[in-house]
């Protein structure tokens, strides 16, 4: 089933519009239901502001407890429909695959004369956020959540389309523990296109696209999206983070991590051998990350202030 308001394309303060998608919200809200709270957000107060695309808002509606992604407005409306159906799309896949995705819907509303993507979905406790479950796991319960986001790393590998163009960030900050299952709910930028292509949605998307055009190469965002792409990267960055976060167990996420990609069926020799020449010593983040992140204002601490760290 698709994701999005069946019927609706946009929702603006006093209209609805055509749309796509299945029915989330879409058999126990109204269309004025939805335009009210989200109307209500604007004032109302962020989860975090590590959010590089977007402003997410928690809300309560009708005791349910939500989240509100609120991104960048874009003045043409093609765009932002490519945008929508790009995602709709790529989160069938996805589940294709076998990763779980929370309930989530997509969809446009009138901001100022522009088109405002925003994206909702159930609200995970901050208890359950894998990067948080991180920092307070036991040396074993860390290792066994290494495990748990390496099985997804491989079950999108093994499982996607070999003649699709399909990217995927398995970072910590993207997943949720939710009854012993990882939940991956970043879906933005919705990556059923070629890394090219998503390195210009980044680039449009971003809140400072502005001077990142100015001073970043598209080409240069490949730092940063070669992890969506390439298996020894996805590795590498889950393992560089863990060891950032928790670098007094940098050496048994090293060894488990080695060991784990050395012991694997599902991986060539050729995709072993990529994975474990990155993981020598303790991964480091890219320099072109840490600019956008220091300049956004954004670091994703302790990321930056760990990012030197080695064994």
């Amino acid at each position: 089933m698709r994701n999005g308001f069946s019927g609706r394309d946009e929702i603006g303060n006093d209209q609805v519009r055509e749309g796509s998608g299945n029915t989330f919200f879409h058999e126990e809200y109204t269309d004025n239901e939805i335009a009210g709270f989200l109307l209500t957000i604007d004032s109302g107060k962020i989860t975090s502001n590590q959010g590089f695309f977007s402003k997410p808002f928690p809300i309560d509606y009708r005791g349910k407890e939500l989240i509100v992604k609120l991104y960048l407005p874009v003045k043409n409306l093609s765009v932002v429909s490519s945008i929508i159906d790009n995602h709709n799309k790529y989160i069938d896949e996805m589940r294709l695959i076998g990763i779980k995705i929370p309930e989530t819907v997509i969809l446009t509303r009138k901001f100022k004369n522009n088109h405002q993507l925003v994206i909702i979905q159930e609200q995970f406790s901050n208890d359950n956020l894998l990067k948080n479950r991180i920092l307070v796991a036991t040396p074993v319960e860390l290792l066994n959540l290494c495990k748990l986001i390496f099985d997804d790393i491989l079950k999108f590998w093994t499982t996607k389309k070999d003649s699709m163009e399909i990217g995927f960030h398995p970072t910590l900050r993207n997943y949720s523990l939710h009854k012993g299952s990882l939940f991956y709910f970043d879906t933005f930028p919705p990556m059923l296109m070629n890394q090219r292509e998503l390195n210009r949605l980044i680039i449009m998307m971003s809140p400072f696209g502005g001077w990142l055009r100015k001073i970043v190469p598209c080409s240069l965002i490949n730092r940063v999206s070669n992890e969506y792409y390439h298996l020894d990267k996805m590795f590498s960055g889950i393992v560089g983070s863990c060891c950032r976060l928790r670098p007094e167990n940098a050496g048994k996420v090293l060894a488990f991590s080695k060991e784990y990609v050395s012991n694997s069926s599902l991986l060539t020799a050729t995709e072993k051998e990529y994975i474990l020449r990155l993981l020598l010593k303790p991964p480091r983040l890219s320099i072109i990350w840490i600019l956008i992140r220091l300049l956004s204002g954004k670091p994703g601490k302790p990321n930056v202030k760990n990012a030197l760290f080695r064994e």
